[in-house]
C-alpha cells in the first residue's frame, strides 16, 4: 500500500472532469473513487499494487509455514520457501528468522511491504555470496582508514 497517511476520495466524475488532476493523486498514494451507484474503486500505481502483492504472497509463506505441523524449528521451516538459506550457517538462519518476522510484523502494522522483500534480498545476497565461496572471516576489517598506494604507480 502506499507511503501516503492521508486519505484522498475523489468522485468518479472528477476523473473525466479533472483526470490529470486525480491521476497526480493517485501518484501520491492510493485515491478511493467514490460512485453513487456501485461499489469504490482505488486508483493506485501498479508497482505500488504489485508490490502489495508480493509482499502479501511473501506474508502467506510465512504464515504458512509458521502454522504447519512439521516437528523441526521455525528457521528450519523457512528452508522450503527460501531453499537458499542452506547456505548460512545456524545462527545466521535464526537471524534472518528474526529479521523476517519483526519485518513482517512491522510491514503489516503499516501496510509497507517493501522493506520485507529487502529483508529477504539482502539475506538472501549473504547466501549467495557463501554459496560462491566468500566467507567474511578471510577478510582484516580496519578500524582506521590506511593509506595505500596507487598499483600503477602513478598518482
Amino acid at each position: 500500500m502506499s507511503a501516503s497517511t492521508v486519505e484522498q476520495r475523489v468522485k468518479f466524475s472528477d476523473l473525466s472532469r479533472d483526470s490529470k488532476a486525480v491521476a497526480a493523486a493517485a501518484d501520491r498514494g492510493p485515491v478511493t473513487i467514490t460512485r453513487r451507484d456501485g461499489d469504490e474503486l482505488v486508483l493506485m500505481r501498479k508497482a505500488e499494487a504489485d508490490a502489495d502483492r508480493a509482499g502479501l504472497a511473501l506474508a502467506a509463506q510465512i504464515v504458512a509455514v509458521a502454522v504447519s505441523d512439521w516437528p523441526s524449528s521455525f528457521a528450519a521451516r523457512l528452508r522450503e520457501p527460501f531453499p537458499w538459506m542452506i547456505f548460512l550457517s545456524d545462527a545466521e538462519q535464526e537471524a534472518f528468522t528474526d529479521d523476517l518476522v519483526r519485518t513482517a510484523r512491522a510491514c503489516a502494522s503499516v501496510a509497507q511491504f517493501e522493506p520485507l522483500s529487502t529483508v529477504i534480498h539482502a539475506w538472501m545476497s549473504t547466501a549467495q555470496a557463501k554459496a560462491a565461496g566468500w566467507d567474511r572471516t578471510e577478510y582484516v576489517w580496519l578500524d582506521e582508514q590506511v593509506e595505500v598506494e596507487r598499483p600503477d604507480g602513478g598518482e
